[in-house]
C-alpha cells in the first residue's frame, strides 16, 4: 500500500471517529498528530467523500438511502398520528423511529456536502467565573443569544 493510500485511509478513519462523537483533541491523541493536522485529515476525507459522491453509482446509492430513510420517517409519523394514545410506548417508539431516520438523513446530507453541519451544543470551559467581570460578560453574552433566538423564531 502506497503512502497516499495510507493517508487516505487515515483521513477516512478520522472522519469516522469524528462521526462517532470524538473531539478533535481526542482524534489528535489517537493519531499522535496536532489538532491542525486532524483538521487537514478531515478536509481530505471530505474531498474523498465528494469524489465518491460524484461517481454516478454513489449518487444513486446515496439517493436511494435518502429515499429509504425519508420513507421510514414518513411511515413512522403516519403510524404515530394513527395512535389513539400518543403517550403509549408504541407511539413513543414511532416517534423515536422517525427521529432516528431524520438523524440518518441529516448525516447522509452532511457527508455528501448537501448540508452544512452546525453545532447543536457548545461547551465552554476555563472561564474564570469567580471574577465578577467574567460572570457579567457571560450573562450579557447569554442575553444576546436569547434575544437573537427570539428574533429568529418570530
Amino acid at each position: 500500500m502506497g503512502k497516499r493510500d495510507e493517508h487516505n485511509e487515515k483521513a477516512m478513519l478520522a472522519m469516522s471517529l469524528r462521526r462517532q462523537g470524538m473531539t478533535i483533541v481526542q482524534i489528535a491523541r489517537y493519531f499522535n498528530e496536532t489538532e491542525r493536522n486532524v483538521y487537514k485529515l478531515l478536509a481530505r476525507a471530505k474531498k474523498l467523500w465528494a469524489l465518491l459522491v460524484d461517481a454516478s453509482d454513489s449518487k444513486t446509492r446515496i439517493g436511494e438511502n435518502l429515499n429509504a430513510f425519508e420513507e421510514m420517517e414518513r411511515a413512522a409519523l403516519e403510524k404515530f398520528a394513527k395512535c389513539k394514545n400518543h403517550e403509549s410506548t408504541v407511539a413513543v417508539a414511532y416517534l423515536n423511529a422517525a427521529r432516528d431516520a431524520r438523524r440518518e438523513i441529516k448525516r447522509l446530507q452532511q457527508e455528501a456536502g448537501l448540508m452544512v453541519k452546525v453545532a447543536e451544543e457548545i461547551k465552554i470551559t476555563g472561564l474564570p467565573l469567580e471574577l465578577a467581570e467574567a460572570r457579567l460578560a457571560a450573562l450579557e453574552f447569554l442575553k444576546t443569544i436569547n434575544k437573537l433566538s427570539e428574533k429568529k423564531d418570530e
